[in-house]
């Protein structure tokens, strides 16, 4: 379909979705690239201002761009790969969390305290996970 006064062609429209998608893409991951360079360098708080600068700016194309930049592809993908992380830490929580707490009682390990941190943060996300589908399945 030729560009006229009918609109765009289809070609047109999905060059345009994908340039306003690697530019938002792009201004997210610039910003965590300028964190990590930033705060290594030993400027941490410039780094946090870069990070925000390219979650803004994420937003910002999201928000000006002319079409919706994700489809019901996009959200098919995000519910199948969301689901797949879930099985997989969660499988790893049920594993870890028994055994960490059994070798540290027993003396063999040492469990470090980011550890025990870390196994309570995955934790309470199930938790909010599990609440949060309680409520939209009850709602």
């Amino acid at each position: 379909m030729p560009a006229d006064a009918t609109g765009p062609s289809s070609e047109d429209w999905l060059a345009a979705q994908t340039r306003y998608r690697r530019l938002s893409t792009g201004s997210l991951l610039g910003g965590v690239a300028g964190l990590l360079t930033a705060d290594a360098a030993g400027f941490p708080l410039v780094a946090v201002g870069v990070y925000w600068l390219g979650v803004v700016g994420f937003f910002a194309v999201r928000r000006a761009a002319p079409m919706t930049l994700f489809d019901e592809r996009d959200c098919a993908l995000e519910r199948r790969a969301s689901y797949d992380a879930l099985r997989v830490v969660g499988g790893a929580l049920i594993v870890a969390a028994p055994a960490a707490a059994a070798l540290e009682q027993t003396g063999r390990l040492t469990v470090p305290p980011v550890v025990d941190g870390a196994l309570f943060g995955v934790a309470t996300t199930f938790g909010v996970f599990g609440l949060a589908y309680l409520a939209r399945r009850y709602a």
